[in-house]
């Protein structure tokens, strides 16, 4: 009976979902799955379009293009940021299945250029998908509850890494790259019909948030405020420099693995099912991290370590490589990246929102999470082009360059894991001393 009490006990730590929450997380935990497969379907496609068609040294003016095409989208998206949710998430998703129709189409003329546009696309479309996911999350959890149920959120968007790149390895070569793209059209659709389900079954309440005041010192509905609000928020700005960082790293790591793929397969279809493969395994980790470790890591170990443990693989990855020159280390510092990014890191990174307003979630959020997400990823176009390019400095210089980068990732999410706690005990002191004044009149009767 003791063993039987102490396994359901462990089983809890995992898997704490409460009454009231079952559905909820249900249901986020289906739309993220099927985002990620659809990513996941086309991930692999664009990979081998590129390489095929552009060549990797086509990469660095992509990452900038990427970076210009998301300022635009972001812009574009502030003008209609005050929508009800229902109608921004839900429209946003609709555009995303008209466009994959659309790419269909554009894919029956294909061209080398046509491939660099749909990676910017990709780009856009991930970057915006997963940030509207998580800022609808965040206005359903507050704090307390993030931490028991994000992991278990998260591990959707595992298990639909898994699904989409196994469907893309298993039918890229009979049905060929261009046919995916209906495959992805069809599971955006249910995602959007997740989404509609969720919205009606919902009440509409937002979490019940007490945010800090540095929060509401600016307008955030305009631009200039919202560069304002990040620069008086010390939490604000080192989360903005740990977004930057995230994306600069693994995409200085991503030219090295392409230039490990090109080596081991020739062909866009070739290109696509070798990597394709590999996310399919790598994906199957993602799902059991974030199942049966993330929640436990989060209340363990802290934001501190779920934050900086992606920096430091990187890290170890690179100076191993110095070392040995072994091109498969490339390949397991860019897969160990993405598993411990799309497990903790990326949720205990949504963690620290829930200690904001409703007005950052819906306005500060997506400018973070992509304009300054794809700007860096333009930055990372430059410093690559002008380390291998321009300075000639080529691969020792990359090692280099994304060594330092991964150590100030490191530094800003320690910061960021302190000043989230602060604010963590800021809320936490609010909702105790709310609680003293309702309680108050009752103890005068």
């Amino acid at each position: 009976m003791a063993r039987a009490s102490s396994f359901r006990e462990i089983l809890d730590s995992f898997f704490s979902v409460q009454k009231g929450e079952r559905l909820k997380t249900a249901l986020l935990f289906s739309w993220l799955f099927l985002f990620i497969c659809t990513y996941y379907v086309l991930r692999p496609i664009r990979r081998g379009m590129v390489l095929d068609g552009l060549g990797n040294e086509a990469m660095p003016l992509i990452y900038i293009g990427t970076a210009l095409v998301t300022g635009v989208v972001v812009w574009f998206y502030s003008k209609f940021s005050y929508l009800p949710r229902k109608k921004l998430i839900g429209t946003i998703y609709g555009i995303f299945f008209v466009n994959l129709v659309a790419w269909w189409q554009a894919f029956q003329f294909e061209s080398a250029v046509t491939a660099g546009i749909f990676w910017v696309w990709l780009d856009v479309f991930s970057i915006m998908g997963v940030t509207v996911f998580w800022m609808y999350a965040n206005d359903l959890f507050e704090s307390g509850s993030a931490k028991r149920l994000f992991g278990i959120i998260a591990s959707g968007g595992g298990l639909g890494a898994v699904l989409g790149s196994s469907i893309t390895a298993a039918l890229v070569k009979p049905l060929g790259a261009t046919n995916m793209l209906l495959v992805a059209a069809g599971i955006v659709a249910m995602a959007l019909g997740i989404f509609y389900l969720l919205e009606k079954i919902n009440t509409g309440a937002p979490a019940k948030r007490s945010a800090a005041a540095e929060f509401e010192k600016y307008d955030v509905s305009k631009f200039s405020g919202v560069i304002k609000t990040i620069i008086s928020s010390k939490f604000l700005l080192f989360l903005t420099m740990l977004v930057c960082f995230e994306r600069l790293t693994p995409d200085i790591v991503q030219y090295l693995y392409h230039e490990v793929l090109a080596q081991l397969a020739t062909g866009r279809d070739a290109i696509a099912q070798l990597d394709a493969n590999l996310e399919r395994w790598r994906a199957i980790g993602e799902v059991l991290a974030s199942l049966f470790l993330v929640s436990f890591v989060l209340r363990k170990f802290g934001t501190t370590f779920s934050l900086t443990s992606s920096a430091m693989a990187i890290m170890t990855g690179l100076v191993t490589f110095a070392v040995l020159g072994n091109p498969f280390v490339i390949l397991a510092a860019f897969h160990a990246d993405e598993a411990f990014r799309h497990a903790w890191f990326k949720a205990a990174k949504e963690l620290t929102y829930t200690v904001t307003s409703r007005d950052v979630l819906y306005n500060v959020k997506p400018v973070i999470e992509m304009f300054f997400y794809r700007f860096s990823r333009g930055l990372a176009g430059v410093i690559i082009w002008v380390v291998t390019a321009l300075a000639g400095f080529g691969v020792p210089g990359l090692i280099v360059v994304g060594t330092a980068i991964a150590a100030c990732w490191a530094y800003c999410g320690w910061k960021l894991s302190q000043e989230f706690r602060r604010l963590e005990l800021q809320q936490e002191a609010a909702k105790l001393q709310s609680s003293l004044i309702v309680n108050e009149p009752a103890i005068a009767r």
